[in-house]
């Protein structure tokens, strides 16, 4: 039943006697200072899983940039054993389909606006789901999880009750992600269908449709609504659900070098089950967000007028000058970036200031800021119209 997060196994004193299973390291483009290494999330097994890394006698440790499941050398073969006698041989969902599921909760109320992702991105609408299912390499060679259908794909969410649209014709059901079908009590009239997930495992569940026959059939042309859904609690609020199957499902899905357990022989074969695992180093990389910046240049006795030959200059972009009335009614001379800049936690551009002021008295000062602050991470605003990935960033300077 997936009613509450449970207590987790923690690998609070782990000895030579566990053995990695999986190492998931959290990269960022923002974090240039510390490497890439993402603080962002704290990662929760769901309830099931942690039930059974218990019952199989994993230990799991979340290491603030990312986290580890380790296993007891002495339960390996039995883990093995296990995996094996979930052999399906049936279509769909053929194969070998066991997995750990995880939650990435947020622990940086920022995270959207430094990160590549549409900014107006609600995680209580929507989530991302990784698995390594799908997976590619980045220049070092790492293994990189990349996103169930693309990079960075997200879904909506649901509770424990599902309603969609009934086709027109036939019926729609729910699968999990071997694509079998879920068991699940199910109501439908004409309008729409009603799927009770209580009893199933948070996660990825997709939309099948039959025919009046009962055989699959493609998703009608112009479904209004999502094929693909992930379930997940209330609380605590997820941004991502993560799920990493122990052994290669069938020959074919995935990469087999992302499993721990090498690739299983089908049970009909004489081939014997492997005797050891291999750990697994995944990485999940998050591209920084570029923003476009905004520079207000302000004189600072609000009285002041700022001279034509007022100026930045600096390599990355060029700025358009403008003049615009504050809230509070003074006047700035606004600078607008015209591409986006990368956010990083140390910045690469080096932006200067130049021009003149005049007073009130009709004085005349030199103005120059041999460094202008940098976009701060937060807060970042919606880009241009039309362009999800980009922000704008407000930066005010008083001269």
């Amino acid at each position: 039943m997936a009613r509450g997060l449970t207590a987790t196994p923690s690998a609070r004193s782990v000895t030579g006697s566990y053995t990695q299973l999986f190492n998931v390291r959290f990269q960022h483009d923002y974090y240039n200072v510390s490497g890439g290494q993402c603080p962002d999330f704290q990662v929760v097994p769901t309830p099931d899983c942690a039930k059974l890394m218990t019952m199989l006698g994993m230990l799991f440790k979340d290491h603030g940039t990312g986290f580890s499941v380790m296993i007891d050398r002495a339960r390996v073969p039995a883990l093995i054993a296990y995996v094996t006698g979930l052999y399906a041989a049936a279509a769909p969902g053929a194969g070998y389909w066991s997995w750990l599921s995880f939650l990435m909760v947020p622990a940086n109320s920022g995270f959207v606006g430094i990160t590549s992702l549409p900014i107006t991105i609600n995680p209580m609408a929507q989530n991302l789901h990784f698995s390594n299912l799908a997976t590619g390499s980045d220049a070092n060679g790492a293994v990189t999880l990349t996103g169930s259908a693309a990079p960075q794909t997200f879904y909506p969410v649901t509770g424990p009750n599902l309603s969609v649209p009934t086709p027109a014709t036939g019926a729609v059901t729910l699968a999990g992600l071997s694509g079998a079908a879920a068991q699940v009590p199910t109501s439908a009239n004409r309008d729409a269908t009603s799927f009770n997930l209580a009893s199933l495992a948070y996660g990825y569940y997709t939309l099948g449709f039959a025919n009046a026959a009962g055989k699959s059939v493609a998703a009608p042309k112009g479904y209004a609504a999502p094929l693909s859904y992930l379930y997940v609690p209330a609380t605590p609020l997820s941004f991502c659900v993560l799920d990493l199957l122990l052994t290669q499902p069938a020959k074919g899905m995935g990469d087999p070098a992302a499993f721990p357990i090498p690739p299983l022989p089908v049970p009909s074969s004489k081939a014997a089950a492997p005797a050891a695992i291999t750990p697994i180093t995944l990485v999940l990389p998050f591209e920084a967000r570029g923003t476009y910046w905004r520079y207000y240049i302000v004189a600072q006795d609000g009285t002041g007028q700022l001279g034509a030959g007022l100026a930045i200059s600096g390599k990355g972009t060029s700025f358009t000058r403008s003049e615009e009335q504050l809230p509070n009614g003074d006047r700035a001379v606004l600078f607008a970036a015209a591409s986006p800049l990368t956010l990083q936690q140390q910045s690469q551009y080096r932006f200067t200031l130049s021009g003149e002021r005049q007073g009130a008295n009709g004085s005349r000062d030199d103005v120059s800021v041999a460094w202008l602050p940098t976009a701060p991470a937060t807060p970042v605003w919606p880009g241009p119209a039309g362009d999800a990935l980009a922000g704008a960033s407000e930066i005010y300077v008083y001269v």
